[in-house]
């Protein structure tokens, strides 16, 4: 029958302990290295397209700019042309050609005079009164005139908004240069600045039909571009003008809700394509600038390069600090056992096992067992745990009692990460701590009553001095070789309370939690410092309010990272600018973490979803030392997990979110925005937006844009309004916007609908 072996009989049990240390920390270590090389390299990464993104924001913006500037320019030179008493005179007279340095003369002002010729393509003067149409073909009969129904429909746009110059975008082709019909064709096709002339008058009877030259705007924005970069202009309606590369249109989301802002796509080999769009006042011109490189260079110069092979040997020289802080007290005790006693160490065998073997034979007086009996006893009297009694049977039993010092100082030292966002591993500052209790032990100088102990996740260490103050010299002077050793060991910065001056040895832990206050009083959002205790300082009260506590349980609710953070970050920098006191600030901290638990028990997720125990997460919470570590503790084990299920759970429920929109929407009459919508049901904008998206394949404005259409035609076809009353119900500024909407979504102006309606 197979048996099991025991533990004892593994071959991994029979291994010696300085190869077990051995093999532990180099399996760190490669975990480290590829850990910090997978985050250097993201990091990178995401800095590198976040530059991209602002520069290709920018370039998107400054080529917008180049042509609104243009069309402005353009529109100026057109307004100030009216007054002008030589295009006056063609206005108001039926010139014909025995004056035609009159026509001439017209004609050179509304090819722009020299001035913005370069962005007139063809120009039109058609006037009703006088029945003519003079051009850039020439000047004839307005009879003859091919698109007259375009130019009437042009000038009864006029006559429903009252807007007498105006921009507009004309899908149509130009017509054959050899057709009959050309010359007489006024040309509407692409952007038309259009004039109602004479601009004096209330019902003007002409128009100035400005043609846009936009070869001339493409080739502005051509020069703009830079390497890898791609744009595309679209007509307020979503109609192409023009594009640099054939591909890039299908690149474009047009239903983005977020219009000018930065987005992302795939191109056709599945790189990720980065899109700023930008609309322009004038004409509503829509225009998308893209940058299709996807190319990082993880080290663009050898800083980056030295910096990460530094950082890569900085681990390889913690790992040997490690490895000899681990093994070294061993090595030293097997060493010290051999030197006073016959018992060797066989080759091969357990260095524990053979110590624990000789602690048995050793004198109750082993220097090693005081040692360690002392650190316990520094440890026991910090937490407050023994009596009077108690401590002077421990300086009895460890011959302290005639080493007692007159006057005392308690230093409390805690690890500052220079990262705020990074989380807080106990197992990794215990080990830290413990270095650099050996390197205080050793070349510090404080060969003292108790020794520096490892203790609430920070390092406390006993100072004998005279009571007059003359051990402050050395304790900065220590100071400051401790703050260098530890940012250049360990990349960390370190933060010191020191207690006031004691003469009672039974009064350690006041002087403890002195020192733990004084904590609370230095620069704790920058660098390392050192803090002495003040007397009556951190008495600032402050209470964790239910208000805070809503705050933060509807954001863990509606799975918002961010207002959770939000309201954390707001808690603790009360907490540390206050100089809250810690008798003050444990039950703040209690009642957040509870108020996370109750949230958690409330929507029935169970607190197994912490990344730690609750009995691990409130000892921290109790025995804090630095409140910008318990903040990043609280934020990785507790609120980071809480947000990722609730957004799990709220994917699940997109059905019965889409019904609440869609009887909002018409509660609303569609008078209503995305972030109207999503602050009413209580949900993220963007997870608003993704429900739309996977129900509906609409955006939140495309939905509201059909459900109006839908509105509009009841309205049209049940009521008597005019078009302007209906453009106001449905929240539209003019009605000359709404008219264009309507005809965007259904291909004919609202009047014409309602007359088609009429006859049928």
């Amino acid at each position: 029958m197979f048996k099991f072996k025991k533990f004892s009989e593994l071959p991994l049990r029979r291994i010696a302990y300085k190869y077990k240390v051995l093999i532990g920390i180099t399996l760190f270590l490669i975990v480290a290295v590829v850990s910090f090389g997978t985050i250097f390299i993201k990091s990178y990464i995401d800095r590198n397209r976040d530059l991209r993104k602002a520069e290709l924001v920018k370039d998107a913006e400054n080529m917008l700019n180049s042509i609104e500037n243009s069309l402005i320019t353009v529109h100026k030179y057109y307004l100030a042309s009216e007054n002008n008493t030589k295009l006056r005179y063609v206005v108001e007279n039926d010139v014909d050609y025995s004056k035609v340095s009159s026509i001439t003369d017209a004609g050179d002002i509304l090819d722009g005079g020299n001035i913005v010729t370069d962005y007139v393509a063809n120009y039109s003067l058609v006037n009703f009164k006088t029945d003519t149409v003079l051009g850039t073909k020439g000047k004839y009969d307005i009879n003859e005139v091919k698109n007259l129904d375009e130019l009437t429909e042009l000038y009864d746009a006029y006559k429903e908004t009252y807007t007498k110059n105006l921009w507009v975008y004309i899908d149509g082709a130009e017509p054959d240069k050899y057709s009959k019909e050309y010359r007489t064709t006024v040309p509407l096709y692409g952007l038309d600045l259009v004039l109602f002339v004479p601009f004096s008058e209330v019902t003007p009877y002409a128009l100035e039909v400005i043609n846009i030259d936009m070869s001339q705007i493409i080739s502005d924005i051509r020069k703009q571009l830079g390497e890898n970069q791609q744009a595309a202009l679209y007509t307020a309606d979503g109609k192409l003008i023009f594009s640099t590369d054939k591909e890039f249109p299908n690149q474009i989301e047009m239903e983005k809700t977020d219009i000018n802002a930065i987005y992302s796509t795939k191109n056709d080999d599945g790189k990720k394509v980065f899109i700023s769009a930008k609309t322009s006042s004038i004409a509503g011109l829509t225009l998308y600038v893209a940058n299709y490189s996807d190319r990082i260079e993880l080290f663009v110069n050898v800083y980056y390069l030295i910096a990460f092979v530094l950082i890569v040997l900085l681990l390889f020289f913690g790992a040997t600090i490690l490895f000899n802080s681990i093994y070294k007290p061993i090595q030293t005790a097997i060493g010290e056992i051999e030197k006073s006693s016959d018992y060797k160490l066989r080759p091969g065998e357990d260095e524990l096992q053979y110590l624990t073997d000789s602690v048995k034979k050793l004198d109750s007086k082993n220097t090693s067992l005081i040692s360690h009996t002392t650190a316990l006893f520094a440890t026991r009297i910090y937490r407050n745990e023994l009596t009077n009694t108690e401590i002077d049977q421990y300086l009895y039993r460890l011959s302290l009692s005639n080493r007692v010092p007159s006057f005392y100082r308690i230093l409390t030292f805690v690890l500052r990460s220079m990262d705020d966002d990074s989380p807080v591993f106990s197992d990794r500052d215990k080990s830290i701590c413990n270095q650099i209790i050996d390197k205080i032990t050793e070349d510090c100088g404080m060969k003292e009553f108790l020794p520096p102990v490892y203790y609430a996740r920070s390092i406390v260490v006993f100072i004998s001095c005279d009571g007059r103050g003359t051990e402050k010299e050395l304790i900065e002077k220590n100071y400051n070789f401790m703050t260098q050793y530890v940012y250049n060991t360990f990349g960390l910065n370190i933060g010191i309370g020191i207690s006031s001056d004691y003469s009672d040895i039974y009064s350690i832990n006041k002087a403890y939690l002195e020192s733990v206050q004084a904590l609370h009083y230095g620069k704790i959002d920058m660098g390392s410092y050192l803090s002495y205790y003040r007397m009556g300082a951190g008495m600032d009260r402050i209470s964790f309010d239910s208000d805070i506590e809503e705050k933060l349980r509807r954001a863990l609710r509606r799975g918002d990272k961010e207002e959770a953070y939000s309201v954390v970050d707001g808690l603790f920098e009360k907490l540390i600018t206050m100089d809250v006191s810690r008798d003050n600030c444990v039950p703040v901290l209690l009642q957040l973490v509870n108020g996370i638990v109750l949230e958690v028990q409330t929507a029935g997720i169970g607190t197994n979803v912490f990344r730690e125990e609750l009995r691990q997460i409130y000892p921290v919470i109790l025995d804090y030392n630095d409140l910008n570590r318990v903040r990043k503790y609280i934020k990785f084990n507790m609120i980071d997990p809480v947000i990722y299920h609730q957004n799990n759970v709220l994917d699940s429920q997109s059905a019965n979110i889409m019904t609440a929109i869609e009887k909002l929407v018409e509660d609303k009459e569609g008078n209503i925005s995305l972030n109207e919508c999503a602050e009413s049901l209580g949900y993220h904008t963007s997870y608003i937006w993704r429900i739309l998206k996977e129900e509906k394949n609409l955006t939140f404005t495309e939905y509201v844009d059909k459900y109006k259409i839908k509105y509009a035609k009841k309205l049209l076809s049940e009521t008597d309004m005019t078009v302007g009353a209906i453009a106001e119900k449905l929240n539209y500024t003019n009605s000359q916007n709404f008219i264009r909407f309507f005809n965007k979504m259904e291909g004919i102006t609202p009047g014409k609908y309602r007359q088609a309606l009429k006859e049928a």
